[in-house]
């Protein structure tokens, strides 16, 4: 199959975005497939989430074609004007956009020539169908969903979400996976002390100021916070005086792995979270994972099955701390086994296999 890759998030070089829809891209050419990505920045939208503007060309990088293209508006361009001339969707059997900037470039190229067409929802689709500032976007975004053969929902909440917002019955839910190698059988669980880990953009959003201060009010607990951001000094403040409490800043990914296989428990109780990564590598390393209701992994995450689902609140995570360290070692170690299933359901060959088979 030849595919069209459309979206925004898609890493050039060393940036830092994150890397999910990079992996999707590159599972499906370790499959057999053949991959072209179209990277549609939005000038101003690149700007407010603090990325760099790249020189508009076309680069090669892991075996994949990536068409850079900037735009100054999301509606008033042409974007045959910015691609080679012998460029046709009739080269490809199938075009697929991720995030509302591949949505709305999707329908440009798809006044020209029809293709199969699969638009994906990210958070950030269901924030400008339902924030009010994004009020002129709502009707064009809308318009994708229905050019759309199918509609792919990143996780079960999304799909929940979507199906409200524009009822369809072409919705399917398209997770993101592990690398197989990455998932470990762990037999440890320490109560005392124990370890809790948290790997984020240090952003208002992702709450860590929740986890520090439910620490910093408990005993024998440390908590890793890997990442950095503009939260960052405040949150350091908050965590004064408390050495339990340790900063380690952005990792390589290899050694947050590696964190993680020394964790026990790892929380995020990010706001607006399209899925996260993250939480499939702590449940890979053999983490209880404790996550917010409602948001990125619910769904996948089952409370009190193979992890927790809490309000993102300084109270209920206390409680459900408290919970698991009140827990039998036969309980821990079923919800640990449960989530150990369950990442092995979700590696990347297997959850870029299934998208593709529901597009087929």
């Amino acid at each position: 199959m030849k595919i069209l890759f459309v979206t925004d998030l898609y890493p050039i070089g060393e940036e830092n975005i994150a890397k999910a829809l990079f992996y999707f891209v590159q599972e499906w050419k370790n499959q057999g497939h053949e991959i072209e990505v179209i990277r549609a920045n939005y000038i101003t939208n690149t700007k407010l989430r603090g990325r760099k503007i790249i020189d508009e060309k076309i680069y090669f990088e892991h075996d994949i074609k990536i068409y850079n293209l900037n735009f100054k508006t999301p509606f008033l361009f042409n974007v045959y004007n910015k691609l080679p001339k012998d460029f046709s969707l009739k080269n490809y059997d199938v075009l697929i956009s991720h995030m509302p900037c591949g949505n709305l470039m999707a329908q440009k190229l798809l006044k020209k020539d029809k293709i199969k067409y699969i638009c994906s929802v990210h958070n950030s689709d269901i924030t400008v169908l339902t924030d009010l500032k994004y009020l002129p976007f709502r009707n064009a975004i809308k318009k994708g969903y229905k050019l759309a053969d199918k509609i792919s929902a990143r996780s079960p909440i999304l799909q929940e979400k979507i199906e409200k917002i524009y009822p369809n019955d072409k919705t399917f839910v398209a997770p993101s996976g592990v690398e197989e190698n990455t998932i470990e059988a762990k037999i440890t669980f320490n109560k005392n002390p124990l370890t809790i880990t948290t790997v984020a953009s240090l952003i208002k959003r992702k709450n860590i100021d929740i986890i520090i201060k439910s620490v910093k009010e408990m005993e024998n607990i440390t908590l890793n916070i890997i990442g950095d951001g503009r939260e960052e000094k405040r949150l350091k403040a908050l965590a004064k005086k408390n050495e339990n409490i340790v900063f380690l800043g952005k990792l390589p990914h290899a050694e947050v792995l590696e964190k993680l296989k020394n964790s026990d428990i790892f929380v995020l109780l990010s706001k607006n979270e399209t899925f996260g990564l993250c939480y499939l590598e702590a449940m890979a390393k053999g983490n209880i994972v404790i996550a917010k209701k409602d948001d990125g992994i619910d769904g996948i995450l089952i409370n009190e099955e193979n992890g927790f689902l809490i309000n993102a609140t300084k109270e209920d995570l206390k409680n459900c701390l408290n919970k698991i360290l009140s827990m039998q070692e036969e309980e821990i170690a079923q919800i640990r086994a449960n989530s150990y299933n369950t990442i092995k359901s979700l590696t990347s060959f297997i959850t870029s296999k299934n998208y593709l088979k529901n597009i087929k």
